[in-house]
């Protein structure tokens, strides 16, 4: 289960990241005079334009003259207390913040109704400050009472809760509980399917964002995984794409089988065929179809038709298609119309763009090197070419302070990626000595004897299992065949 927990990390920043101004969500608008209700209104300014030094200093000031309504109106006083700790978290300040919220919500609960909504927005700001300091049980507690509150007013599948469900997910996984995650994600399908209809337009936003979120998922499962897990991987990207092609006949239903909305979906379905390797023949027909509504459809633009004509290429990049090549070029040459869309031509094609497999911020060692010392960074500098066809050549190691081991998992990692390559003057060219610094961590924190290391030479033939360290699937061999 390390496997899971550890490849789990990646997938929580793309799919299901917390940022501290999360919590300016749930800023309270208590009733004020009006002046301190002008005061009130500059500080939600300050804080939405993230100045947040303004916005701090002018709460302290309304804190300040809100003191009266210490035993007037402890309700009203609370949530002005506590909107300055939601300041504070968002400003990073989470200990402090967190002291202030918890203050506040004691002056807010002395007159309420413990089961009154109002207390909800003070509770999620509390959990989502727990859980930004790594206080995982203590954060899903408190998600777990605001999301009681909803049940409680409005019911088992109210929609109110689903911020709730979203960040009890994200507690689960950085719990190391990812079947809890899913669990969770698979309530809140329930939930929208209870308040917007199974059917319904309103459901799409959730269709597509719980498609993305099993493809990730299911993408954190090695192909070479013990069989139970190669069951949930199934399971996995199975309900991503039931997910995605009922966000697309959803939409054909309500707007016709050539509307730009589909566009999402179908990305997304082709971006999950990929993820899932052995089925990846049928991400070509979804992206062909991408070009197809784009093509015919008038409401569309430039960038509608060449991002879809880019899709279609990268997906050949990665297969090692000689296709690749001429949809790129087609791509390119149609964004040299304008300045504009020369620019949108350079954000494509300026420089390599990694494609497969996701860069990871961190590889994983069994062991602490030795020579190392606790809490130094752990490293491989080293530069590479980027080819016509998007393989990388010509791997240099600069520097590292990692054993021989963690380097050829670097390499070959390396040499399986495939890149969207550069275009110059009309022409797929190679990009010569890109550089990277990646990153390692220790999987366990008691250091062993470092083994005798093999000189360069011998390190680039001698290539350990990438399945030796859970990092990288094994591929079948279809996949094989593309690489």
């Amino acid at each position: 289960m390390k496997t899971i927990f550890f490849l789990t990390l990646l997938l929580i920043v793309p799919c299901l990241a917390i940022a501290d101004q999360d919590t300016l969500a749930y800023l309270y608008e208590p009733v004020l005079g009006e002046r301190q209700q002008s005061m009130a209104q500059r500080i939600e300014l300050h804080a939405r334009n993230a100045e947040f030094d303004a916005a701090i200093s002018l709460s302290q000031d309304l804190l300040d003259s809100a003191d009266p309504l210490r035993d007037a109106d402890p309700s009203i006083y609370g949530q002005v207390m506590i909107n300055h700790g939601i300041l504070r978290v968002a400003a990073g300040e989470y200990q402090l913040g967190l002291s202030i919220i918890e203050r506040g919500m004691e002056f807010l609960e002395a007159r309420t109704n413990p089961f009154d909504e109002i207390l909800i927005n003070s509770i999620m700001a509390k959990g989502i400050c727990q859980l930004l300091l790594g206080s995982f049980t203590d954060a899903e507690d408190t998600f777990r009472r605001a999301q009681h509150l909803t049940h409680r007013n409005k019911g088992v599948y109210n929609k109110e809760q689903l911020p709730m469900v979203s960040y009890l997910a994200a507690t689960n996984l950085r719990q190391r509980n990812s079947l809890a995650a899913d669990q969770q994600q698979r309530f809140s399908l329930k939930v929208a399917e209870q308040s917007y209809g199974p059917n319904s337009i309103e459901i799409l936003p959730t269709l597509t964002r719980l498609g993305s979120y099993f493809a990730s998922r299911g993408d954190t499962i090695s192909l070479a995984a013990v069989t139970e897990l190669r069951l949930l991987r199934n399971i996995l990207f199975k309900d991503s794409v039931n997910l995605y092609h009922r966000a697309i006949e959803i939409i054909e239903l309500n707007y016709g089988v050539n509307d730009l909305r589909l566009l999402t979906p179908l990305r997304g379905l082709a971006s999950a065929r990929m993820l899932e390797i052995t089925q990846r023949r049928y991400a070509e027909a979804a992206l062909l179809r991408s070009l197809e509504i784009v093509d015919s459809n008038p409401n569309s633009d430039l960038t509608d038709r060449t991002q879809a004509m880019v899709d279609l290429g990268d997906f050949y990049i990665i297969i090692s298609d000689e296709r690749a090549r001429e949809t790129y070029l087609s791509a390119w040459a149609i964004l040299q119309e304008t300045p504009e869309t020369q620019q949108f031509a350079s954000s494509l094609f300026g420089s390599p763009v990694r494609l497969y497999p996701r860069n990871p911020p961190f590889l994983y060692l069994e062991r602490t090197p030795d020579g190392v010392t606790t809490g130094d960074e752990l490293f491989v500098n080293l530069q590479y070419d980027v080819s016509p066809d998007g393989h990388v050549r010509n791997i240099e190691i600069i520097d590292k302070n990692v054993p021989n081991k963690g380097v050829r998992l670097l390499r070959q990692i390396l040499r399986a990626s495939r890149y969207r390559p550069r275009i110059d003057n009309g022409e797929l060219v190679s990009t010569e000595a890109l550089q990277i610094r990646q990153l390692f961590a220790v999987l366990y924190k008691k250091p062993f004897p470092d083994d005798k290391q093999p000189d360069d030479k011998q390190e680039e033939e001698a290539d350990t299992p990438i399945e030796e360290l859970l990092l990288l699937e094994e591929k079948p061999a279809e996949a094989e065949n593309e690489a």
